[in-house]
């Protein structure tokens, strides 16, 4: 029988197939329930922002930094920080609703939160190779998952569509592995291993798991039997995690390189070479309006046409954007904004089709990760230890 993946999160319900007519290619309005927003990672939301945006409120924590994306599911924020304590944190006030600390870890992953009412976990993996599965209303571990490697990219949640086994976790390792665990009790489905070390998140699409390496290819996995289906050659190693959409993904490399893969031939459909002052690409790619839509250690946002890899607008920041562009519908059916922040402390709303600043905010402290969006608010965690949420205008 065909694996027929189902997002646990996604612009529809549950029941939908993914890769049909309905594909669920965005995260729900009143959630966030991944790094990039959804499992085919493409950094959309369905929520409509209003701007401008005000400080609904923020919090410091002392002597201690965030590297990862806040997830949010149910009214909570989840995200650890490089000191190894997670936090679960509300929604409209900041305040702890739990915590749990690790002992000689840090947290540089993102997590990611179930949206399924019969598994309302929420996974998170630390620099030890650990991955937890904690209970989202009361923080108790469920179950735990060793491998041999730092966990730097969030796990991915997804579901086979009449699997008795329920959801499933895909999370790889710097041990070079990519592991599918059950999602109810955190036991091996199967694991790949690579050449090396794999710091991306999972992106799934259309029955297939797609792992940009460390090892200089893109790798297109059975998501049902973990098989290897094809290796892309890529130029170079990346950790960026893919945006699937359309029979296509679509990344950057350590080498500047940005990347547009054809799924169905298993082969590079348009690559950019680097720009003549190009620097490394760290930040994962945003999808909208015709664009991925990408952050540059050169100081700027750029785009590029998911037909055929055109340069499009490119917009300067003050720092290195290393923090992955989020994508929403802007009020009044204005069209997209990408939420962007940098690593000199500047956070942007840009018109997604021109690059044109429509709000901007400085925080201070850098931004190595993007932002979480959810209900109205837009949260980030900052290198300084600060979390920060924004809401559009009061009614």
């Amino acid at each position: 029988m065909k694996f027929r993946l189902l997002l646990l999160a996604g612009a529809l319900s549950l029941g939908a197939p993914f890769g049909t007519s309905a594909e669920l290619t965005e995260a729900p309005a009143d959630a966030w329930p991944m790094a990039r927003g959804c499992a085919a990672g493409t950094g959309r939301s369905a929520l409509v922002l209003e701007l401008p945006l005000a400080e609904h409120w923020q919090r410091s924590f002392e002597k201690t930094a965030f590297g990862a994306v806040p997830v949010i599911a149910g009214g909570t924020i989840y995200v650890g920080d490089l000191d190894g304590t997670f936090h679960a944190l509300d929604l409209e006030t900041g305040a702890t609703r739990w915590s749990f600390k690790a002992e000689a870890a840090g947290f540089p992953s993102a997590a990611a939160a179930s949206l399924d009412a019969e598994v309302p976990l929420v996974v998170v993996g630390d620099d030890t190779g650990v991955v937890r599965a904690f209970a989202q209303t009361t923080g108790k571990i469920a179950w735990d998952y060793e491998t041999d490697g730092e966990i730097s990219g969030g796990p991915t949640l997804a579901r086979a569509a009449g699997d008795a086994a329920g959801p499933r976790v895909f999370v790889g390792s710097q041990d070079a592995s990519l592991a599918c665990l059950n999602l109810a009790d955190g036991t091996l489905v199967w694991k790949h291993a690579i050449a090396d070390q794999i710091r991306c998140s999972p992106t799934i699409a259309d029955g297939r798991v797609f792992i940009a390496g460390c090892d200089g290819k893109l790798h297109v996995i059975d998501a049902a039997a973990g098989t290897e289906t094809a290796a892309v050659p890529i130029d170079g190693p990346t950790g960026t995690t893919p945006a699937a959409a359309a029979g296509r993904v679509f990344f950057g490399t350590e080498g500047g390189t940005f990347f547009g893969i054809d799924v169905a031939a298993a082969a590079v459909a348009w690559r950019m070479a680097p720009a003549a002052n190009a620097q490394a690409y760290r930040s994962s790619a945003a999808l909208g309006d015709g664009l991925a839509i990408v952050g540059s250690r050169g100081k700027a946002v750029e785009t590029f046409a998911l037909g055929d890899g055109a340069r499009g607008w490119r917009r300067s920041m003050r720092g290195k954007v290393d923090a992955a562009p989020v994508v929403v519908a802007a009020a009044g059916g204005t069209g997209r904004l990408a939420l962007v922040a940098d690593m000199a402390g500047r956070i942007a709303a840009l018109d997604a089709a021109t690059g044109k600043p429509a709000w901007e905010f400085d925080a201070g402290g850098g931004f190595s990760a993007g932002a979480a969006v959810a209900a109205g608010r837009v949260v980030l965690a900052s290198d300084d230890g600060t979390i920060w949420c924004f809401r559009g205008p009061t009614p």
